[in-house]
This record gives C-alpha cells, structure tokens and sequence, in this order.
C-alpha cells in the first residue's frame, strides 16, 4: 500500500467509528453521508458529476475528509430521534435485516424497479456482455437457458427475447419471482418459466442446460462453492455459461463491510425514503443491496480462476460491466489499490 492508501484506511475507520454516534440521532445524515462516500469510491459516477478531483485516491481522501467534518459539525445538532417516541417510530420501519433474510432485501429493492429497465435496458447490458466474450445474439437460439439466481426475471426475460428454445429462472424469492412472472406475462412470452428453489440445490438432471447465466448471486447463499458445483453440474458438455461474482481486497470491498456495521442499526425502509428524497433513481439499488443483504462473501480472483481451470474447458475474463456508462474496476490509475480483484465476470465453457 501506498501512503495515500494508509490515510484512506486510517480516515475511514474515523468515518465509520462518527457514522455510529451520529446514527442515534441523525441517521438522515449518515444515510446522506454514505451514499456520498459509496459513489466516490466507484469507478465513475453516471449519475451525479461532481467530484472531488481528478486523482482517485486524493477524490477518496477528499470525500472522507469533507464527511467526518460534517459529522463532527452534525454532533451537536438538536434532534426530536432523542424523544422516546420517535425512537419508537424508528424501529417500527417494517424491513428488519436481523431475520437474515437475503430474499426480504431484494424483494424490497426490486418493487421499486420499472418495466423499460427490467426489458429495455437490461436487454442491452445483455448484448454487451456477450459480444465482449465473443458470443453474438445468435447463440442463444433455441437454446435451452438457466437463469441461476434470477431475482426479478430480468435478464430471464432478456435471454428470452432473444429467441431461446426455454428459459427457465429459479430463485428463492418469492417477491422477485412474481415480479418476473408479471413482467413475462406482460411481454407475451412463453418460453419462460420461474422456479422457487434454492441455487445450492438445483432442481434438475445433470447436463440440463446449453447456457447456464447467473449474474451477481452466488457470492449471497453462504456456500459459494456448493453453488458452483451445481452451476457445472447442469451445465451440458460443450455448453456455455456467465457468471459474475464480487472480488475481495482494495478500499471498495473493505469499505462495504465497513458501511454495514452503520447501516445495520438504521432501518432499510429509513434509508430507501432518505434515498428518494435526495433523488436517487430506483435503479440505483446498489446502495441498499451493499448495506443490507445479510450474506456477502469476496471472492478472490486467483481462487475462482484455479476452479475454473480445474472444472471446465475454457473461459474469458470480461472486464465490462455490460453497461457503457459504468467505467471497469480494472485497467485504470490505483486499481488494486481501490478494487483490489474488481468485478469476477467470466464467459465459460465447459
């Protein structure tokens, strides 16, 4: 690590420690507070432009600067969260993260999300992921699909529309299911079909699948390489398939272990309407999915690749998140300083 690198810990630590005192009587501002030092240590803001400086590490050493003096001026305050009364009406938000339930989360989150970005949008990601792995639309013609871990059918629903023989979406969430089922239903699709089940135990014969695609999910069941011997094992000889995982090491992936020893103690429902009453487009659910899900393992990138070479054929490192305003964790100024291993994306084959 490099000094600025040493400050950047040092400084979070102190954000992170004030995040907690000023919690009990502001939970506003620290809900403020960190969505302001989250989108800073991304690699580009596509919404908001704003930013401390050029340099990364000096924008991140700027930010938490700027918030630990607000924190230190916002001690002080008056607040009616120290009347017994409000602190009751606090605690009585209905989503309660205690329960260690990953599916209320994403339930919660996915409601909030409209029709054009679950189709349109999603759809394009799709392409663009793809097409950085070589494979074209085309591919997936009359295909037989796997959406592992679906949660609202969104890119079920995209991988239906492009032409696929059958995809099936399987997911324990009852919540995001229904979503997608009412999204399918609307698109006129009848080449889907959504499953409640858990990913660690797949309700299929081996070999069942051409394209086995799960995006984000595997990293949240709390065996992660359970789920991934179930996303070989229905995957056919010389199918293909996608997966993303979360990486580990960097300021990012420490900060977000960090954030929900603050975020715990504040209400998800609190936070999503501080969220909304500062503007923040509901697609932006990213926030609230670091801050509340229950289960988060990081993985290392040097291991899953050894797991890949052991299990299948062939595989493709993809950088790109799909999305063309969202910038790469990798090749760019202090990388591993900040994301440590990025985003695990990989196009497989098996």
């Amino acid at each position: 690590m490099n000094i600025k690198t040493d400050e950047i810990f040092t400084l979070l630590d102190k954000f992170i420690e004030d995040c907690k005192i000023v919690s009990k009587k502001h939970p506003y501002i620290v809900v403020i507070l960190m969505h302001e030092y989250f989108r800073n240590i991304w690699p580009n803001d596509p919404f908001i432009e704003q930013k401390f400086s050029n340099d990364k590490l000096d924008s991140i050493i700027l930010c938490l600067k700027n918030c630990i003096q607000l924190l230190s001026l916002s001690k002080d305050l008056g607040s009616y969260i120290e009347s017994s009364e409000i602190e009751n009406s606090l605690k009585n938000f209905k989503i309660n993260t205690d329960e260690g339930d990953t599916q209320i989360v994403y339930g919660e989150l996915w409601k909030s999300l409209d029709e054009p970005y679950i189709t349109n949008e999603t759809q394009n990601i799709l392409k663009n992921i793809l097409e950085k792995g070589g494979i074209s639309s085309e591919y997936l013609k009359n295909k037989n699909i796997l959406d592992m871990g679906c949660g609202s059918g969104r890119f079920t629903i995209a991988l239906a529309n492009m032409c696929a023989k059958k995809v099936t979406g399987i997911d324990l969430g009852s919540s995001g299911i229904k979503i997608g089922q009412e999204t399918a239903k609307k698109s006129k699709l009848d080449n889907i079909e959504f499953i409640k089940n858990n990913v660690l135990s797949l309700p299929f014969d081996d070999e069942s699948f051409d394209f086995v695609f799960s995006k984000g999910v595997l990293h949240h069941t709390g065996n992660l390489k359970q789920a991934l011997n179930e996303y070989h094992r229905v995957m056919k000889k010389n199918g293909k398939g996608y997966l993303y995982l979360y990486g580990s090491g960097g300021i990012f992936w420490n900060s977000r272990k960090k954030m929900r020893e603050v975020m715990k103690n504040i209400p998800m429902d609190y936070t999503l309407s501080i969220l909304k009453i500062i503007g923040m487009p509901n697609k932006r659910y990213i926030f609230v999915d670091s801050w509340y899900v229950p289960i988060e393992e990081h993985v290392k990138r040097e291991w899953l690749e050894n797991f890949l070479r052991e299990k299948f054929s062939s595989f493709i490192r993809i950088d790109e998140t799909g999305d063309p305003n969202i910038d790469s964790m990798t090749n760019s100024d202090y990388s591993k300083e900040i994301w440590g291993d990025g985003e695990l994306r990989y196009l497989i084959s098996k």
